[in-house]
């Protein structure tokens, strides 16, 4: 068996067997991986606090050719998400993060945009950037690198450059000029336009929308999600819930 080295972020884990965790983790260089953790559950684990959620860590595993479950040898901490799941919101958005790219990040595979991603990501919430604003940008990100979401730059239908107001055909799951414009497309007002080409331009740190407008292109991310999965994060609900009471 080879042993693999490599930078990972835990996305989950749960219990399997009676002292072990089956891991689920994301690399740059080989995509999403599963892998045992023997012993994880025991109390004198020697991975420790390693393989908590959204962990960045250093992990070394053994696999064989034919099996897609790996080993895991060792799982050293380089960064914890702790100081950040003292706060509700940022916690749940967290973890709602973590679903997102567990659900479209590809298994192995290299994967290095969707890991910068959900590094940066974790990082500004580490750093106290308004959860709201990173979930947004985690969103659209996600799926512009899934290649979801459409160009907002030529129409989806004739392929022409497209100006002020943007319009949002749902039929077509894309945006239009006027000309090919059906029954289905709505407008996009210029500021949720103007935000929404910010956080295509800008790292996550540096991106700020007032609550409306994030709210808005949540809802537009939201859309083209649920209709290309067929379904909703399980977490979705979840994050709604915590941020109306927040």
């Amino acid at each position: 068996m080879r042993i693999e080295r490599t930078e990972a972020i835990i996305l989950h884990t749960f219990p399997a067997r009676e002292r072990d965790k089956m891991v689920v983790f994301l690399t740059p260089d080989h995509g999403k991986r599963k892998g045992w953790a023997y012993g994880a559950r025991s109390i004198r684990s020697r991975f420790g606090a390693a393989l908590e959620p959204l962990a960045k860590v250093r992990i070394g595993y053994s696999e064989r050719e034919s099996e897609e479950v790996v080993r895991i040898e060792s799982v050293d901490l380089v960064r914890s998400l702790f100081p950040a799941q003292q706060n509700l919101v940022s916690s749940v958005a967290a973890t709602y993060i973590a679903e997102l790219v567990d659900t479209f990040a590809p298994a192995n595979d290299p994967a290095e945009l969707m890991y910068r991603l959900l590094d940066r990501t974790t990082e500004s919430l580490l750093e106290g950037t308004p959860p709201l604003a990173v979930i947004t940008y985690a969103e659209i990100w996600t799926l512009r690198l899934a290649g979801t979401f459409p160009s907002a730059r030529h129409c989806i239908e004739c392929d022409d450059a497209l100006g002020r107001p943007l319009r949002f055909d749902e039929r077509q799951q894309g945006f239009v000029c006027p000309n090919c414009a059906g029954r289905d497309a709505y407008l996009l007002s210029n500021d949720v336009a103007d935000a929404l080409d910010s956080l295509q331009r800008l790292p996550v740190a540096d991106f700020r929308a007032p609550t409306d407008i994030l709210l808005e292109i949540r809802s537009l991310a939201g859309g083209v999600r649920r209709n290309f999965l067929g379904h909703e994060l399980k977490s979705f609900e979840v994050l709604a819930t915590v941020l109306r009471g927040a």
